[in-house]
């Protein structure tokens, strides 16, 4: 069985959708709390966690969209994995990017309508790609959750005993 697969992995719509009302919902509720619809808070404190959540909200939105690229994703028949962000080699045609190797960790997530896939870079950092049914067609959906699932196993020591 082949596992190499070669994708771009699009920002999912959904998920997208899911932080923003999370955000609206967060600033909603500072709102509510500064106009005294909610408790009996005092001003200053009203004031207070009034703009606590608005902070929030607004930190919120802005790391989740000024992290969410597009990535392409290579899976070798080996099972190795090399990711490129599209943001940069969209920004400069000319310049080819290299994809970094990476190296699947413990803690990702693969279940049927969600792969949280936490990669190490050769650089030692650590990503988390989410990916959602709607960020790449179905059957590559479908491969990938399969390679990945490959991919699991094998680098666990203990995998099938």
């Amino acid at each position: 069985m082949s596992i190499s697969l070669s994708t771009v992995i699009q920002p999912s719509r959904v998920l997208s959708a899911l932080v923003s009302l999370q955000c609206l919902l967060a600033a909603s509720t500072g709102v509510l709390i500064a106009a005294g619809g909610v408790g009996d808070l005092a001003l200053p404190e009203r004031l207070a966690l009034a703009l606590l959540c608005l902070a929030a909200a607004i930190y919120g939105i802005t790391r989740y969209y000024r992290g969410r690229r597009a990535v392409h994703i290579d899976i070798s028949g080996s099972g190795c994995i090399r990711i490129a962000d599209m943001a940069i080699a969209q920004a400069m045609p000319t310049a080819k990017q290299i994809p970094s190797p990476a190296k699947l960790l413990e803690g990702t997530t693969l279940w049927s309508h969600l792969l949280l896939l936490r990669l190490r870079l050769d650089s030692g950092s650590v990503r988390t790609i989410a990916i959602l049914p709607d960020c790449v067609s179905h059957d590559t959906f479908r491969n990938l959750s399969v390679a990945c699932r490959w991919i699991a196993s094998q680098s666990r020591p203990n995998a099938g005993k």
